[in-house]
């Protein structure tokens, strides 16, 4: 007698789909985030999904997923497009970065490795050295990781999921805060307390470094929006 099939909510039994959906799901959160495909461009499904090589029906989950993390809109009977993140939005998702990032720098005070020290040590030097060779798009990446190093130190998952869908819509404001006149000296000074506060294992100091750090980024992002197109 044959056993009756059942349905399981994990991807263990489901394993080809849900590889393909997050293959799927990766690529075009690459593509969106690279500026492959711009603010306010429709994701026409049958395009797309034929250019992942997944179904439709895997398509509206990949774009559900991205709609969730403020990267894609879906309206009713018009499809889903590339989400515009407004500047007061990207404001309000700084502000809100940086409530969860004083928090993951305090905690990260507490419990950083002297291996992940080194590292940030190693990533601020690189800094220095990308800054004086006037790189401005190697700078970014270092910053990403350099805060990512804190989110790993601090070891609070709830935390470092809600920060990962905060950081995504921001990334193509970065370029943007980083022309401000004086903003790339300034976040490296910044970067140089935070670690200064870690090393020293001073939790209130590096949550107060962070805070700093995260306002300074919504007042340049302002100030950029202020600054005439060249």
């Amino acid at each position: 007698m044959s056993r009756p099939k059942t349905r399981h909510s994990s991807c263990g039994a489901a394993r080809p789909f849900c590889s393909r959906a997050e293959t799927a799901y990766q690529q075009l959160k690459h593509d969106i985030l690279e500026g492959i495909y711009i603010p306010r461009q429709r994701l026409v499904e049958t395009d797309i999904a034929a250019q992942l090589n997944v179904s439709r029906a895997t398509l509206r989950v990949v774009l559900t997923r991205l709609q969730l993390e403020g990267l894609v809109e879906i309206q009713p009977n018009r499809g889903a497009q590339v989400r515009a993140l407004s500047v007061d939005e990207a404001a309000e998702i700084l502000q809100a970065r940086e409530a969860l990032e004083g928090l993951v720098a305090s905690l990260a005070a507490e419990k950083v490795t002297a291996e992940q020290l080194l590292v940030l040590g190693h990533l601020v030097a690189e800094m220095e050295q990308t800054l004086g060779a006037g790189d401005l798009i190697g700078l970014l990446p270092l910053a990403s990781r350099f805060h990512q190093i804190i989110i790993e130190a601090a070891n609070q998952s709830v935390v470092a999921q809600l920060l990962d869908m905060l950081h995504a819509p921001l990334i193509r404001h970065q370029f943007r805060i980083i022309l401000v006149p004086g903003r790339k000296e300034a976040s490296l000074a910044e970067f140089r307390d935070i670690l200064r506060c870690l090393e020293k294992r001073d939790a209130a100091g590096a949550e107060r470094a962070m805070r700093h750090h995260l306002a300074q980024l919504r007042r340049s992002l302002h100030q950029a929006c202020r600054l005439p197109v060249s």
